[in-house]
């Protein structure tokens, strides 16, 4: 665990977000923006993938039971050496690994305790996005990285119609490209 974000309140040891994903993030992160289509630009070393790709998956699963995420990248292969391999170092980071399970066959993580689970595709075929169900709770979330690899709009538009349907008070539906 990284122990330069970690407090201590009332004699529990608890990891401070802001201090790990840093500044610069606080309007977008989830809990303080509430619109379906979130977009962050920057240049390299800018933070977007890592606290983007990294701590707020984590966050948004540890936070309500019926969430599940869906990770886009143009092709699997590039969500397993990227997206997938940041994710777990971000979940190692804060020590939680214990409360995880990590498959590479198929590509995902399951939060053990509730079954939710975030689950990575590749948008090579946008239509295998539409079949994305969950056993426990509802796709709430999308995350595209490297979102100028989505070849063009109709293909948006495919992604899009994933996230749908009613969903229970309290939750929102949301796209993050990045």
């Amino acid at each position: 665990m990284r122990e330069d974000v970690v407090v201590e309140k009332d004699g529990i040891r608890c990891v401070d977000f802001y201090k790990a994903i840093g500044k610069g993030y606080e309007r977008g992160w989830f809990t303080n923006f509430k619109g379906r289509y979130r977009f962050y630009k920057g240049a390299r070393s800018t933070k977007k993938s890592y606290d983007m790709l990294g701590y707020e998956p984590v966050m948004k699963i540890l936070s309500d039971p019926r969430r599940n995420i869906l990770i886009c990248r143009q092709n699997d292969v590039d969500n397993r050496q990227s997206t997938f391999e940041r994710l777990c170092g971000c979940i190692a980071d804060l020590g939680l690994e214990s409360y995880f399970k990590m498959t590479k066959n198929p590509l995902e993580i399951t939060y053990t305790s509730t079954g939710q689970k975030i689950v990575f595709r590749g948008l090579n075929n946008p239509t295998s996005l539409t079949s994305v169900t969950f056993a426990h709770g509802f796709l709430t979330d999308i995350i595209i990285e490297e979102a100028f690899e989505v070849a063009n709009y109709e293909d948006f538009i495919k992604i899009d119609g994933s996230v749908r349907g009613k969903l229970p008070k309290g939750l929102a539906l949301q796209i993050t490209c990045c």
